[in-house]
Parts: C-alpha cells; structure tokens; sequence
C-alpha cells in the first residue's frame, strides 16, 4: 500500500471514528445532555446500609426547559432508595440547579465510591411540553468535596 492510500484510509477511518462518537455520544431527553456533581454533605451507619444525605447539581446544556420529578440513586450492586417525596427540580436551558436529598443505600456501595467508583442517580423527568421519560447518569464528585 502506497503512503498516498495509507493517508486517506487514516483520513477516511478517523472520521467514520467522529461521527460515530458524534452519534453516541451520551444523550438524555429530546436531545438533552445532561450532567450532574454531587457532595456527600451526612452519613449515618444503618447497618448493611447507609443513608446518605447528598448535595447534588444537574446542568442543562440544552435548549429546552427539563422538570426533574424524581431522583433515585442507582447502587453499583442494587438501586437505592429515594425519598418519596418529588424531586421537584427544573432544569432551564443552558442552565442549572440544586437540591439536596437523603438516599439509602448498601454500605458495599459506598465504599466503592471510595475506590472511585461514581454514584449513579436515576431521573424522571419531563421536557417542557413533552412526555416523561427516565435517564440515568453518572455524578462527579464536586471539586473540593470529601
């Protein structure tokens, strides 16, 4: 193979290689990309699990208002519980937005947050105008947090 061909198949394969990543990339509702950091703010021993009090921020890089019902966290080994009570969140266009709220979860899945393992926190959550959908996503830990 010649270096002309090698250049343009490199070409050629990088950007299939874009538009892929450009077609997959992490997507929520309407074409929402959302994204969220949290703070661990108290925690209290229950045993085989913990209830954790969180600080948590969701970031709207779209351009459609998102009301946010509900956020459960999502263990690594088996989902945590919310609170009942709605999240009541609204997410505006480029835009962002705080809440606070206790979860419990197994102790084994704190721990791994430890190790690095990232909290997952499972949304439903409705576009203006739009029908309820879930999505979830992973949290970073806020800069400068325990």
């Amino acid at each position: 193979m010649n270096s002309r061909k090698f250049i343009a198949t490199l070409v050629y394969s990088g950007l299939v290689l874009l538009l892929a990543l450009g077609i997959c990339s992490p997507r929520g509702v309407a074409g929402q990309l959302v994204s969220g950091v949290y703070k661990v703010i108290e925690t209290t021993d229950l045993g085989t699990q913990m209830r954790v009090t969180m600080f948590i921020r969701l970031m709207n890089a779209g351009g459609d208002r998102i009301f946010v019902n509900q956020a459960r966290l999502r263990g690594l080994l088996r989902s945590g519980r919310g609170e009942d009570k709605p999240a009541g969140v609204i997410l505006e266009p480029h835009g962002s937005a705080e809440f606070t709220q206790d979860f419990i979860i197994q102790k084994q899945d704190y721990e791994l947050w430890s190790k690095g393992a990232r909290p997952r926190i499972g949304l439903r959550m409705q576009v203006a105008g739009g029908q309820e959908t879930t999505m979830t996503l992973e949290l970073m830990r806020l800069p400068g947090s325990r």
